[in-house]
């Protein structure tokens, strides 16, 4: 199965999330409070301290994700 997020936590303090399907695009844009500020490129940047909840609420919500 094709995964809807890629998660990359090689940053460290900062894991990126980047939504690859338009489901998850959608979502994105209607369900997560994603500010302008936190966009890195196609992915958005979350602190890795709540990272894992973002994680959690993501395949709760029935999404694959490919974390890295």
């Amino acid at each position: 199965m094709d995964a809807d997020f890629i998660v990359n936590t090689a940053g460290g303090s900062v894991w990126t999330f980047e939504p690859v399907t338009e489901t998850a695009k959608n979502f994105t844009g209607t369900d997560l409070d994603v500010q302008d500020w936190q966009w890195l490129g196609k992915a958005f940047g979350v602190d890795a301290r709540i990272a894992n909840e973002l994680v959690s609420s993501l395949e709760d919500e029935g999404f694959v994700l490919e974390i890295r």
